[in-house]
Parts: structure tokens; sequence; C-alpha cells
């Protein structure tokens, strides 16, 4: 009887040898032993086994090769990564729109929460400085340099988990539209460059010179979402028309049959509250107030004194890269012959190639009268000055109702006075812009009135800010870029 079986799980047993025997000793094999033993066996039987597995790999390759983790696109891992989930039952979502206007920067890290198709707006992070990017038309890196303060604050804002799919856009206004050859080019390349030096999502059109019709889309877009319009045909929705630095931007619903008739580059379909709008946009480039400035100066270049300014100023005046001079004014301003002037920039009676009635300003088409009772919300520019010259009586509002009538009043008080004056008189206006007053507010009266044929005593909303969802929200058009953008 052996010592043990081979391969038996038994422990090796020790016994004493009978008289007259020979005790055999067998060495305890390991597994390699027993390989080594043999391997002529296993040789054998392996040769065919390598054959067909060779077969198997060459005439049935992996449908797909193994991914690697640090080759995968920001596309990719936006679709892996799951957003934070919000306390309501939804997920959180995040993304940034950085508004590169004429006069500033500005940045908005806006927060949804998404349910189902539901996109509900949890907070808006704002933040601005100035100069804009337009300020260095001869420096592209000093002016992407600029944008640093405000991406150091998107950093903070989104959590570090989410960055990655967090949507990423620049959409320069007016402003840099108006820099003359390869300037803006130039500075939008260097800008994309710093960008994407952060971790977020930068699409291949994040960083782009907006065109008007986008710019007053999104505004009317963000209004009508903020008030809670969406949903209902055009009589439920309000018009918007935002003054900007470098163009003003008018937008409203139309009735079908009325966009059908409209010349084209006119209407913009959007969808919104399973409603589909046909929304007239359009963008008068040129006409922003900080533009108008320059253009009512040039329109009053032929008047020995000039009537938008106060009697003994003598300024320079810079916009776009060039330098308008305004000579030792003799005489005291006046708002009726300063509207005059602010007539003459707008090119009130330039053709639009349609019936008389159905032209606005500047050659462009806005349709004839509609139908329908129009509900104006005006914002930017129209608020600031409002708010500086006392139209608005409550400091701590958002909106405020008033009358295009009310602009010419306060321009009529203004216009005249000497600068010293006017910083005692208004305690918010900026210093800076007390020789421009009686020229802003001129302007914002005749745009209203002769450039988009409101009534003197029409009722519209000055519009800061939209209360929504217990937040006070800016009333402007990166919100829409930011809804359109996660909605793509």
């Amino acid at each position: 009887m052996p010592l043990a079986s081979i391969g038996s799980p038994s422990p090796i047993l020790k016994f004493a040898p009978k008289a007259g025997h020979k005790m055999i000793i067998r060495r305890h094999e390991n597994v390699s032993d027993k390989i080594w033993r043999n391997r002529g066996v296993l040789l054998v039987t392996s040769i065919p086994l390598l054959v067909i597995m060779a077969m198997i790999f060459f005439f049935f390759p992996a449908s797909k090769p193994v991914r690697d983790l640090k080759a995968m696109t920001i596309g990719q891992l936006h679709h892996q990564q799951q957003p934070a989930a919000a306390a309501g039952g939804g997920a959180y979502l995040y993304n940034i729109v950085l508004d590169a206007g004429s006069t500033g920067s500005r940045i908005h890290i806006f927060k949804f929460e998404q349910k189902g198709s539901s996109l509900n707006l949890i907070s808006d992070g704002f933040h601005q400085l100035k100069p804009g990017l337009s300020a260095f038309p001869d420096e592209p890196q000093k002016a992407a340099d600029s944008l640093k303060p405000l991406l150091e604050q998107a950093m903070k804002a989104v959590p570090a988990a989410q960055q990655a799919s967090t949507g990423l856009s620049l959409k320069a206004t007016a402003g840099l539209r108006l820099l003359p050859g390869s300037k803006a080019d130039d500075i939008l390349a260097a800008v994309r460059k710093f960008l994407a030096t952060y971790p977020f999502k930068l699409k291949s059109d994040a960083v782009e010179i907006m065109d008007g019709a986008h710019e007053g889309a999104f505004a009317w877009l963000t209004l009508n979402y903020l008030l809670g319009r969406l949903g209902s045909g055009p009589t439920g929705t309000v018009a918007a028309i935002d003054l900007g630095g470098g163009s003003v931007q008018e937008a409203f619903a139309l009735p079908s049959t009325e966009a059908t008739a409209a010349p084209a580059g006119y209407i913009t379909q959007l969808k919104a509250g399973g409603v589909t709008y046909d929304v007239y946009v359009h963008s008068y480039l040129g006409y922003g107030l900080m533009a108008a400035r320059a253009k009512v100066i040039e329109a009053g270049r032929e008047d020995p004194s000039h009537p938008c300014f106060a009697k003994g100023s003598s300024l320079k005046y810079s916009y776009a890269g060039k330098e308008y001079s305004i000579g030792e004014t003799i005489e005291a301003g006046d708002f009726k012959r300063c509207a005059a002037m602010a007539l003459k920039a707008l090119d009130h009676d330039k053709d639009c190639g349609q019936p008389k009635d159905a032209c606005s300003f500047s050659g462009a088409w806005r349709g004839k009268p509609a139908s329908m009772a129009r509900v104006y919300y005006v914002s930017s520019y129209f608020w600031d000055r409002a708010s500086e010259s006392g139209i608005i009586a409550d400091k701590a509002a958002i909106e405020w109702k008033t009358s295009p009538g009310d602009f010419a009043k306060r321009a009529a008080a203004v216009c005249g006075k000497a600068v010293p004056e006017l910083t005692k008189s208004y305690s918010d206006l900026q210093a800076a812009n007390a020789p421009y007053f009686c020229l802003d507010l001129s302007f914002c009266h005749t745009v209203l009135t002769q450039g988009f044929d409101l009534a003197e005593t029409i009722s519209v909303t000055l519009v800061k800010q939209v209360k929504y969802n217990g937040q006070t929200i800016e009333a402007a058009w990166p919100l829409g870029a930011a809804i359109n953008d996660l909605s793509s």
C-alpha cells in the first residue's frame, strides 16, 4: 500500500517498516512537478487548442475596441457623467454664458433643475467687469486675459464633478462687430484659446460674434420664460425692446398669417411650452446707446453749437476705435433740437423695399400695426437712464411702469444744464455719463416714438430683473442662450 495516493487531499501518513522490508519513500509532488512530468502529453493536446483559438480571433474579431478613459472626448464624458441629484427629485444642471458687450464683460452661471422635459431655473450667478473686449482692439491676448476674474467665479460655483459636462460659451455682441479689419477675429481666437484652458465643455461654435437675430430671439425667450408667458399663442406673450451699447433689438410674436407675409430674414421660429412661435426679430446695428452717441454727434456736426450738450462743453468721445470731437458748445443744450438730431441719426426715411407704413428706421421692415395690442417690456440702457433721471422712483424696484413721454419730460429737464449741476441734482448719475445725459435721454425717447412708433402715452414696463422661483433674475438674452444650449 502506498503512503498516499497522488493528488489525494489526505495528509501524508508515517509508518514504521516491517522487519526484512525495504522502505520505499516517494517525494510528494507539487503542481510544477506534475506539469514537467506530463509535458509531452500537454504539448500534444495544447497545439490543436491554440490553432482553434487563433481561428476564432481571426474570423470573429471583437466588435468594439477597449476604450481608454483618457482618450474619451468631453462629449462622451458628458453622457457618462450623471448630474447631481436635486432636492426635488430632479437633477441639477449648469450652464455658463459670457456676454462680451461693448462696454464690459459679464458672466452668468446658471443652475437649473431638470425634471423630465421641464427645465426650472434655480439661480443665476452674475458677475461683471469693465472694460469690454473691444477696448483692446490691438491687444487680443490682453482682451482674453481680462476674462480671468470671471472664469474664477465659474470655477468656484460649478462643482468639480460637473465642470467637464457644463457648457461654456462666449457671445460677443455689437461692440466687437464694429471693430475694423481682422481685429475682432484676432480677439476671438485669443479668447477661444484662453477658455480652452478651463475644464468646461467648449463647443466648436461656443466663441463667436452673435448675430442680432439670435440676440433678439434669446432676449425674447428669456423674458417670456421668466414671466411665465409661454405655452399659449402669440397674444399671451410680451414684446421686448433691448437697448444695448452697440445695437438695439426688437422682438415680438406674430400671428402666422402676418409671419407668412414677412420678408426673408425677419422671422425666427421658436418652440416653447409645446407651442411654436413665429417671432419677429430685428437688430439695429449701430443704434445701441453708445453707438448712437457717435451717430448723434455726427448728425449735429454742421450745427455751430451742438444741441445735445451743456453750454461750455468740449469733449472727445471714442467708440469702436474711432474718436469724435465736440468743439466748445456756445449755446445751452435744447431737448427739441437734440431730438431732431436723434431722428436724423435714425435715418428714419430710408426705404425698406416694402410699403412705407411697414418700414421702421434705417431701412428695416417691421410690418403693419398688428391687430393685437402688444405689451412692451424695455430693458438695459432704457432702465439705466430711467433710473439715473428719476423716472424710476423706487431704488429697490426691479420693474417699473412708465411711458415714452416720461423720457421726453426728463430730457427737457436736463438739457441745457451744466455738468456740475447735473451731478448735484441727480445723485445716481455717473460722472462719466453726465456730459451725455441730454443726448441719451433724447435718443431713448426718439427711438421709442419715432423708431418703434410707440405712442407718447402708451404704457411700457421698464425691466431689469424678474422674480422667478423666489429669485430676482436679469431679463437679458444670456438665459435664453443657456436654455437653447441645454436643449440642443
